[in-house]
């Protein structure tokens, strides 16, 4: 637990610095959304934020995010995991309100489950993999401050996944 907590605090802090080092005009915009994946848990909430970066190139930006799943126990065995994502998008089409952007970028995931085997024993089994994030999104603009977004990618590594995000980014 503490290894977790550790974890969540260093990816925090570095997204800390990396949205204020440069807080020069650039666009930020935090929020979330909900999560559906291909393994278990298949459900999950998604705390992310973004940040123009123009001034490496035009049309890319960055993005961090921590996904967690809601636990989920088929049967007998309990299934947990979470994802903390650093990705680029590169806007590549915008069209009236949308903006289409592709998605790549780095994954640390924590997947484990347990079980009761034939003895009567609880098996634990798990560990925290990187991994690899390709796909594709779309932002739409409701206000000047508030965007809906979806994407679809998929995570290559030790946990493979594909996802689906729906959710909110609100301009601070």
């Amino acid at each position: 637990m503490k290894k977790i907590i550790l974890k969540i605090s260093l990816v925090t802090l570095f997204t800390v610095a990396l949205f204020t080092s440069h807080t020069n005009a650039q666009p930020i915009h935090i929020g979330g959304g909900l999560v559906i994946g291909t393994s278990y848990p298949h459900f999950g909430l998604k705390v992310n934020g973004t940040y123009g970066m123009d001034f490496l190139l035009k049309n890319l930006s960055g993005s961090a995010a921590f996904t967690f799943f809601i636990p989920s126990t088929p049967v007998s065995t309990t299934y947990s995991r979470w994802a903390i994502d650093i990705d680029g998008h590169y806007k590549f089409y915008e069209m009236n309100s949308f903006d289409f952007y592709a998605i790549a970028g780095i994954n640390i995931s924590s997947y484990s489950y347990k079980y009761d085997d034939i003895f009567g024993d609880v098996v634990k089994v798990g560990g925290t993999k990187p991994g690899l994030n390709a796909g594709a999104g779309a932002i739409y603009k409701f206000k000047e401050n508030i965007k809906g977004f979806g994407e679809f990618k998929y995570i290559l590594g030790t946990y493979d996944q594909a996802e689906i995000t729906f959710g909110v980014l609100f301009a601070l």
